[in-house]
């Protein structure tokens, strides 16, 4: 009887399509606030990684409570979300340098998506599974009705102001032509 053994490299393709481990959970103090897993995730690819975890305030804490009910739906409906997005906007290019150090494959990508998920009954673990993640607007969904206004009123006005800028004249001398031709 014969056997032959044969060392193969199937270990490195194994090992190419296994999830990164997850990272070590934080020592967290249940204060009363909502907690909230951020993700991202590439703007083309729907991989969602868990980035941070951050603690809400006092208002977080009311909007959590009232999404619940019917009436807090329709009155919080997309401000968590949006407030979530503001806060991670605020400072994207922190967090970025925290993703490329933690999430090598991120480093290609130009364009991020983030997500969230709420930590409910203090199970870290369960909000760290990528299913589910609701995703936070981008920065243009972010701006209201009057920034887009006050963008597009700014910027005519710079096109107004160098249209004017192209007279002559200064104040003074098209004041001084307007006094002679009332004599």
């Amino acid at each position: 009887m014969l056997v032959i053994e044969a060392k193969g490299r199937k270990g490195m393709a194994a090992r190419q399509f296994q999830r990164p481990p997850l990272p070590p959970l934080p020592k967290i103090e249940d204060d009363g606030n909502p907690r909230f897993v951020i993700f991202i995730r590439m703007a083309n690819v729907n991989i969602w990684y868990p980035l941070s975890l951050i603690t809400g305030g006092t208002t977080a804490k009311i909007m959590v409570a009232a999404k619940d009910n019917f009436l807090g739906k329709y009155i919080y409906k997309d401000t968590l979300a949006r407030n979530l997005a503001a806060v991670i906007y605020r400072d994207e290019k922190e967090i970025q340098k925290t993703t490329f150090k933690q999430f090598r494959v991120l480093r290609a990508a130009t364009e991020f998506r983030y997500g969230y998920k709420l930590v409910e009954n203090g199970n870290v673990r369960t909000a760290l599974a990528t299913n589910d993640v609701i995703e936070l607007p981008t920065q243009d969904q972010l701006k209201t009705v009057l920034d887009k206004v006050k963008d597009f009123f700014g910027d005519a006005k710079e096109s107004f102001g160098k249209i004017t800028a192209l007279n002559s004249a200064t104040p003074e001398e098209s004041e001084e032509k307007s006094t002679e031709k009332a004599k």
